[in-house]
C-alpha cells in the first residue's frame, strides 16, 4: 500500500514538474493552489489589480518603462517567463495567437520576464532573439524580483508561467499556473467571456 502511495506522489510531482518550472528567487511567499475565475459577472464582481502592481513600472526591451496602470481601457494578459523555462515557451504559441486573434479588440498580451532561475536579468539582446525565434508579437518587458513576488501573493506559488488576465476596469479576472492544454482552453475561454462583455 505504501509503495503504491509512493508511486501515486512521484507521478503527481513529476506532472506538475511538466508543466511549470520553479523559480525560487523570491523568498517568504505561501505556497498553495491558485485558480482561474471564469464567471459571466461584470468587471465590479471581481478585485481589481492591487494597486502596488498597477503602479510598479516595468522595463521594455527598449529601455522605456510603462505601467500597467497605462494599460487601462485595455483588456490585458501578463505573463511571467523565462527562456530557460520549457513550458512557458510551449505556451508562447497560444499567446501569439491570442495576440493575433484579439489584439484589434483592445486586447494585450506582455510578457514579463523574471531573469534567469535565480532572478538575475537575462540580457536584452537574449531576449530578443529569443523572441525573434518563436515570433513573438506581443510587448515584451522585464520584471523585477520583488514586483515578482507580488504577482507570487496573488497566485500563491512561485513557478512560471504563469498568466494574469486584467479587464479594462483594472480588475483581476483570472489566474493560471503552468502549462498545458487545460490551462490553455481555460484562458481563451476567459478572455472570450472578458472581452464579450463590453
Amino acid at each position: 500500500m505504501d509503495h503504491k502511495l509512493s508511486i501515486r506522489f512521484a507521478l503527481f510531482l513529476l506532472t506538475f514538474a511538466m508543466y511549470s518550472c520553479a523559480e525560487r528567487s523570491v523568498p517568504n511567499v505561501n505556497s498553495g493552489k491558485a485558480s482561474s475565475n471564469s464567471s459571466d459577472s461584470r468587471s465590479k464582481d471581481y478585485p481589481p489589480l492591487p494597486s502596488a502592481l498597477a503602479e510598479a513600472e516595468f522595463e521594455l526591451l527598449d529601455g522605456t518603462k510603462f505601467r500597467l496602470s497605462d494599460k487601462k481601457g485595455k483588456v490585458i494578459m501578463v505573463n511571467l517567463w523565462g527562456t530557460w523555462c520549457g513550458p512557458c515557451r510551449q505556451e508562447m504559441p497560444y499567446l501569439v495567437e491570442m495576440q493575433e486573434k484579439h489584439g484589434a479588440e483592445g486586447f494585450e498580451v506582455i510578457g514579463l520576464n523574471i531573469g534567469d532561475n535565480s532572478g538575475v536579468p537575462e540580457p536584452t539582446d537574449w531576449i530578443r532573439s529569443f523572441a525573434v525565434k518563436l515570433n513573438v508579437n506581443y510587448t515584451l518587458a522585464r520584471s523585477e524580483n520583488a514586483t515578482t513576488a507580488l504577482f507570487y501573493q496573488i497566485s500563491k506559488q512561485q513557478v512560471v508561467p504563469q498568466t494574469f488576465l486584467v479587464d479594462r476596469d483594472g480588475h483581476l479576472r483570472g489566474v493560471f499556473v503552468g502549462g498545458g492544454q487545460g490551462v490553455f482552453d481555460s484562458m481563451k475561454s476567459t478572455l472570450q467571456k472578458t472581452l464579450d462583455e463590453d
